[in-house]
């Protein structure tokens, strides 16, 4: 990874480094000054040809902890005497070394070529195209460091329907991805019965998503803690095939989830959450972490607006050794899906519900029929223990769910995983 230039002065994060002095409380534990600033630019189609809207915002927040509670504060802007008031510091305010802001946020040098040349080649369909520029700084009473992130682009159309991909800037797939992403499904397709239950192969990196749910989610310490998770009594339990490993790791910077250290100023390092099928990981918060005694490394912001909580960032399943094709030849009858529209777990009931936007039916290992919209569901444990040990030999990025949201929080999330064969899942 090239680490992008420095969004915030040096020697003026030294000066809030020796500035941060909790003064608020004689009880509270100051935690972290949280800077950020974005660069977002939207270009939209329409009758009219395109429009472009720029817009450059910056925030920080405060963060204070006690026994029994967190204390934030947060503020737009990133004045100096802003900072004094967020910290409620009784010097001068800390002064930049140099005139702020620091070096302006620019979008990549041939960004706006390439978004009108899309732009030009699906003139007639409603497209935007949105650019995301993230720098970040946590400042500690320990030190400071510098939040790198990749460069986003999320790229949404409402025809035919309403869908939408998240990559990373520069990624030579994402033309292909774009024009997949606007080519119509079939104009009719095969939905089997409800209730029916089939063997699914899930490809082309659909089971990023599935995993995202089943195990980034499930081992996220927010739910740990509090039981909700199914998973949380499973700690180095067998829970899937020995064939199953899964990892989050936040410094695969191909993916849109990842970044150089989290946004309470841990930094990056990879968590492996299963090993050969054995759950082995949770993903922590700093709060999380004295809990459930792990190390942290998850505290996530949606902005500065947030707190931050603990958040998966790219879930990587690793490859088998099978070939995916032969693995399809196999199929007398099941599904195979190569597009998801969506995924979620039912807190209520503990289902999972995939939304299926393309695939084939399989009948004596060739597909048939392509199929409609469907959705399928099965039991979050249950569906663990159904995965095939045949696991594909083909990783691929999941290029269209990337942008996850939690209690109304979006953040940016990646996944690579290979062919997984599921067996049970049921059609609503």
């Amino acid at each position: 990874m090239q680490a992008s230039p420095l969004a915030f002065d040096p020697a003026w994060l030294d000066m809030l480094v020796a500035a941060t002095v909790p003064t608020r409380s004689q009880t509270a534990r100051f935690e972290e000054l949280y800077l950020e600033r974005r660069l977002e630019i939207f270009l939209q189609t329409g009758p009219d040809g395109p429009r472009v809207r720029e817009t450059r915002i910056e925030g920080m927040a405060a963060r204070w902890t006690t026994r029994s509670r967190t204390i934030m504060a947060a503020r737009t802007g990133l004045s100096p005497e802003g900072i004094r008031e967020l910290l409620d510091l009784t010097g001068a305010a800390p002064r930049p070394a140099r005139t702020l802001p620091a070096p302006e946020l620019d979008p990549p040098r041939d960004w706006r070529t390439w978004a009108g040349e899309i732009a030009r080649t699906h003139t007639g369909v409603p497209l935007s195209l949105r650019l995301l520029v993230r720098r970040a700084a946590v400042v500690r009473p320990d030190g400071w460091c510098s939040i790198d992130a990749p460069v986003l682009v999320r790229v949404t159309t409402s025809w035919p329907e309403e869908r939408s991909l998240l990559a990373v800037w520069g990624r030579p797939e994402l033309p292909a991805w774009i024009a997949k992403l606007l080519t119509p499904p079939p104009g009719r397709g095969f939905s089997p019965r409800s209730g029916t239950r089939l063997p699914v192969l899930l490809s082309e990196g659909t089971a990023g998503a599935f995993m995202h749910e089943l195990i980034g989610h499930l081992t996220e310490a927010d739910l740990v803690a509090s039981g909700l998770s199914p998973l949380a009594a499973l700690d180095g339990a067998e829970i899937c095939p020995p064939s199953i490993s899964i990892a989050d790791d936040p410094r695969s910077f191909e993916l849109p989830g990842s970044f150089s250290c989290d946004d309470e100023g841990v930094p990056a390092r990879p968590v492996t959450l299963v090993q050969d099928g054995v759950l082995t990981g949770w993903l922590c918060d700093q709060g999380g972490a004295r809990l459930l005694r792990r190390p942290p490394g998850r505290g996530r912001r949606a902005s500065w607006t947030t707190p931050p909580v603990a958040r998966m960032s790219n879930i990587i399943v690793a490859p088998g050794s099978e070939d995916p094709e032969s693995i399809e030849r196999d199929l007398q009858h099941g599904l195979l899906v190569t597009s998801l529209g969506g995924a979620t777990i039912d807190a209520g009931s503990g289902q999972l519900v995939l939304h299926v936007e393309e695939g084939f039916e399989i009948r004596n290992g060739r597909r048939r029929r392509p199929l409609a919209p469907l959705h399928l569901t099965g039991p979050v444990v249950a569906l663990l223990t159904k995965i095939d040990p045949a696991v594909g030999n083909d990783p691929k990025p999941d290029w269209r769910l990337g942008w996850c949201i939690k209690n109304g929080h979006p953040i940016p999330t990646g996944s690579e995983a290979p062919s997984l064969l599921i067996h049970g899942l049921e059609v609503l």
